[in-house]
């Protein structure tokens, strides 16, 4: 079973999404550099340029970190019961209940405060929330 979410908990609850998800994609964007310069020094390596074999390890002990940083990341965003939907766009899900029917609350990184929701029933165009259940953030 997982935690349904009010408006108001779910702003409150922004800030410490917005740090895990910046976390997520801090560490896939440093990992994407690190893994385009590991395959420069393979290159390098293979055609008997430099031997590459420190700087290697050291990169990999990098890529090895950055994927901890992002696994405890993730898992903490799984803890509380929010769905990251898109990495690249920073957007999550947050289960909640509007006007009586369970959906997902959604935000992107960025955003001042939760503004749509999508239902659950095969309809995954974004709905405007009601104004009478938006919560400005504080």
């Amino acid at each position: 079973m997982f935690k349904l979410f009010t408006i108001t908990e779910a702003t409150r609850l922004l800030p410490v999404i917005e740090g895990h998800v910046a976390t997520l994609q801090r560490a896939s964007h440093d990992a994407e550099e690190l893994k385009q310069r590991l395959a420069v020094i393979g290159q390098q390596r293979s055609s008997g340029r430099t031997a590459g074999g420190v700087e290697s390890q050291n990169l990999l002990q990098e890529l090895s970190f950055l994927a901890g940083c992002a696994h405890a990341a993730k898992a903490e965003l799984d803890r509380l019961g929010v769905e990251l939907t898109d990495l690249e766009g920073g957007t999550v899900a947050i289960p909640a209940s509007v006007a009586g029917e369970v959906v997902a609350l959604t935000w992107a990184r960025g955003q001042d405060e939760i503004t749509h929701y999508r239902r659950l029933t095969g309809d995954a165009d974004p709905h405007p929330l009601p104004s009478d259940v938006r919560v400005q953030q504080a």
